[in-house]
């Protein structure tokens, strides 16, 4: 003689955990898909702010287009020294990889008044928003003049 009770009631038990575990998985991969995203939302930083925080290398960094007296080797920021806006000098001063370079900022730098402009090794005309600072130049005679320099970012290709 079999127990039919009990057999129904296993076969319940089975189909309510079966039920309860298929819940709780969701459950749980929606709550880590709410960490993730809040976490994404927390540590995102603006294109435009990052590209900012890399454009002050041009301006500020001797190393760049800043002028820098030879004597003293004091730096004056904010101050191009137009012997070197180079293309040379940009590649020396920032530079992405050949291969995958076109994934990460890219600039072509314009002195408005000097009608003169360098970019970026993977810069390919595709300009994603445009930064303005007011610098002054100083040119081979030692002559300074206040232009604005435009910094056209090409935040990536796709």
């Amino acid at each position: 003689m079999t127990n039919t009770k009990a057999q129904f009631d296993f076969t319940r038990k089975s189909i309510y955990w079966m039920i309860a575990g298929f819940i709780l998985t969701i459950v749980v991969v929606a709550y880590v898909f709410v960490l993730a995203g809040y976490n994404s939302k927390l540590t995102y930083v603006d294109p435009k702010l990052r590209a900012e925080f890399l454009s002050l290398r041009f301006v500020n960094n001797p190393d760049c287009f800043t002028y820098q007296d030879k004597e003293t080797k004091i730096t004056s920021t904010s101050i191009i020294d137009l012997t070197k806006f180079t293309q040379q000098q940009l590649y020396n001063c920032y530079h992405t990889q050949q291969e995958q370079g076109f994934n990460d900022f890219n600039f072509k730098l314009v002195l408005e008044k000097q009608k003169k402009e360098v970019t970026t090794n993977n810069y390919f005309n595709k300009n994603d928003f445009a930064l303005y600072k007011e610098v002054l130049v100083r040119n081979q005679t030692g002559a300074i003049a206040k232009d604005r320099l435009i910094i056209y970012v090409q935040a990536n290709i796709r």
